[in-house]
């Protein structure tokens, strides 16, 4: 057998076509079809040359009829299709979507890039992902890596870029980084999940985040509670603010009192749940519920009330901003608001797609989330009853 040939690129006129994966002696002697069919042997038996081929399966250019339905039948028949970086070669694109991700091991990410892995595939498309490892508290030396990875998204020729927090989600991103966004932008079509900033040529995606706060604490009122702790969260984080707003205006509009020994921030994970939720009992103020900023923050938030010698939801009721495959396993079982990922991720993935084709208007995406109710909460006066009873 000749010597492999892996890729050949032949241009006619305006028009390029493939040849991918045959051999010298198949290109030269015409060796019988075996499992891996590739275009030079469909074309020879079809009687027409690789451009024809090329032409139908790309629609490129008119093929008679007879001719298209013989090259048709014959692909058909041997189960023929060309692999991904054959039809990319054809319509020069690389069929992969870059994603820049801060922490991949975060639910809330790791969920998300796997509806927009799911919504890709559906177009045809790969990801290629990148783990930023970004943190608000050392963004500093953390946008280096970022920036690396905008330079890592133009080298791999990827067809657009799609970020999801880092930078992009502070309230007010470093000179550093907006340069180097700005360049990627200006060489990629770039969807970026944030807020928009101002002059750079990017589409950006805003999610509201409101709702379900709001939702939540109405419940919490409705069961009368009316001191409401908002925990997790880290300040200067645009989710964190819109997400703690949305809870002040809550309480304002449900005549709850707003008190700032209720509020503490700390980051998105368990071990900043339970910090916070310790600083919160620390204060010795009063609150007979809590607003967890995510299902990870909840865990930790179940965790320091334990070891305070607080059930949940006799002493404390507990609801999450967001939730993650962890609610439903919990104990008790977690109240929970459900964002809706799947739906999001394949918005965002078309918005991408259509970003690619000239879309840059900013979107900002309003949908409603659904308070999941399991076993975490109760009503405070059934708190006092219980006591009353294992007395």
């Amino acid at each position: 057998m000749g010597k492999p040939v892996f890729l050949s690129i032949a241009e006619k006129g305006l028009e390029t076509f493939f040849i991918l994966d045959y051999t010298l002696r198949e290109i030269k002697g015409g060796v019988p079809m075996g499992k891996n069919v590739t275009i030079v042997q469909i074309a020879k038996e079809c009687g027409v040359s690789v451009a024809t081929v090329s032409r139908v399966l790309n629609g490129t250019a008119p093929v008679s009829e007879e001719k298209r339905r013989r090259i048709q039948e014959t692909m058909a028949r041997h189960h023929y299709s060309p692999n991904a970086l054959a039809r990319g070669l054809v319509n020069r694109q690389s069929m992969t979507l870059g994603v820049l991700i801060p922490d991949i091991t975060n639910p809330y990410f790791s969920s998300m890039f796997t509806e927009f892995e799911a919504a890709a595939q559906a177009a045809g498309y790969s990801l290629l992902l990148c783990n930023t490892a970004f943190s608000a508290n050392r963004a500093g030396e953390r946008t280096k890596r970022e920036t690396d990875y905008f330079r890592t998204m133009v080298d791999k020729r990827v067809d657009g870029v799609l970020i999801v927090g880092g930078q992009a989600d502070l309230n007010a991103p470093g000179e550093s980084y907006r340069a180097a966004l700005r360049e990627l932008a200006d060489t990629l079509p770039v969807v970026v999940l944030g807020n928009p900033i101002p002059g750079i040529n990017c589409r950006f995606l805003q999610r509201e985040r409101g709702r379900g706060v709001f939702a939540s604490v109405s419940y919490l009122s409705n069961l009368g509670h009316k001191r409401i702790a908002f925990v997790g969260g880290e300040d200067g984080v645009d989710i964190t603010l819109e997400r703690l707003a949305a809870y002040r205006q809550a309480l304002a509009v449900l005549g709850l009192p707003e008190d700032e020994e209720l509020v503490a921030l700390s980051d998105y994970y368990a071990p900043d749940g339970f910090a916070a939720a310790n600083r919160l009992l620390s204060r010795g103020t009063d609150f007979t519920a809590i607003l967890a900023m995510n299902d990870n923050v909840a865990v930790g938030v179940y965790r320091a009330l334990a070891d305070a010698g607080l059930e949940i939801p006799r002493d404390v009721s507990v609801i999450s901003c967001d939730q993650f495959f962890t609610a439903e396993y919990m104990v008790p079982r977690l109240s929970s608001v459900d964002q809706h990922n799947a739906l999001f991720g394949q918005f965002v993935i078309k918005a991408l797609l259509s970003a690619m084709e000239g879309g840059r208007e900013n979107v900002l995406l309003r949908y409603d989330p659904e308070l999941i109710i399991r076993e975490s909460c109760m009503p405070p006066a059934q708190k006092e009853n219980k006591e009353n009873q294992t007395e």
